[in-house]
């Protein structure tokens, strides 16, 4: 069972505004029960009606503040649809681009996974597991994510001198990340530890504002650094997902690149978080500790040596 919290009542009246516009709730009438769901940028609410017998159960997502200006609902709505109907993902039952909210099945007894469930070995092939299904899927998702461009867009939008020094920086990794290895695929871009949920044996991604048509190593390195992965998760990970005869030097060396620039483009979505007051966080803990990281890794003396392996 998620985390859930008290809602204030600013935002029980918004919630409430908003499922009484959504028409597929208006065919059966019945007092809310609603929660606040873990989230990040946006507000997400387990809302419930209906005794324990009958109970009806949604999760209702409204926007982030700002979150306009960077994410194509439209798009959004159709790649969570087309990755809920091959059962990668909960059902959609009614989005709004315009504004944003969107209303999806819960499913009864999920759990989020943590960076430490994760890490264990069947949550761990599930995870890798499902990564490569919706790699696999032939889906055409709506969009194309590439690095660079998407790290240039967040830093047109907040930026500091540290985060313009390391985007300098990160240009000579530029040749040998941008080609890619091999044709986009349907991504998820965010595949952090509480996008997975586990339940009765079964696995879904949540949270598919970032999907697109991307390189399947966004979505590897993600996963590596959101879940805290040492040198032998990334070796089991290579192995499952490419095959235990893939060189796994090489692909050991594009998943560290791939892992630098990700905590770039981190960092700087997290300085358009500060800008625009989206939620409460401090730039000393949301974006200082990816800096002095991806500062560390662009120094090393070592990097040529991935640069070299990862061609």
């Amino acid at each position: 069972m998620p985390m859930l919290n008290q809602i204030n009542a600013a935002e029980e009246r918004e919630v409430r505004d908003a499922l009484v516009r959504i028409d597929v709730l208006a065919r059966s009438p019945g007092a809310w029960r609603i929660a606040r769901l873990p989230s990040l940028t946006n507000r997400s609410f387990l809302v419930e009606r209906g005794d324990v017998a009958s109970a009806q159960a949604y999760v209702l997502r409204l926007p982030g503040r700002g979150t306009e200006q960077y994410i194509d609902r439209e798009g959004e709505a159709a790649n969570a649809r087309a990755v809920a109907g091959l059962e990668l993902a909960p059902p959609i039952l009614y989005s709004d681009p315009a504004s944003g909210v969107m209303l999806s099945r819960y499913i009864a007894g999920a759990v989020p996974l943590s960076p430490e469930s994760l890490r264990e070995g069947d949550h761990f092939r599930a995870a890798v597991g499902l990564l490569q299904r919706l790699h696999g899927s032939g889906l055409a998702f709506t969009g194309e994510m590439r690095l660079y461009p998407k790290l240039d867009q967040y830093l047109a939008m907040a930026s500091t001198p540290a985060l313009r020094e390391l985007r300098r920086a990160g240009e000579a990794l530029r040749p040998v990340i941008e080609p890619g290895w091999g044709p986009l695929r349907p991504c998820h871009i965010d595949p952090a530890p509480h996008n997975f949920i586990a339940a009765a044996g079964r696995y879904f991604l949540l949270d598919w504002e970032y999907a697109a048509m991307c390189d399947p190593v966004w979505d590897l390195a993600g996963l590596s650094i959101e879940g805290r992965f040492e040198a032998a998760q990334d070796a089991a990970m290579v192995a499952q997902y490419f095959g235990a005869t893939s060189p796994l030097e090489a692909w050991g060396s594009r998943l560290h690149l791939y892992r630098i620039m990700l905590r770039l483009v981190a960092a700087s979505w997290g300085a358009v978080q500060i800008a625009a007051g989206n939620g409460s966080w401090t730039a000393a803990e949301l974006v200082d500790p990816l800096v002095a990281l991806t500062a560390v890794d662009l120094g090393d003396p070592d990097l040529g040596r991935h640069l070299a392996a990862a061609a």
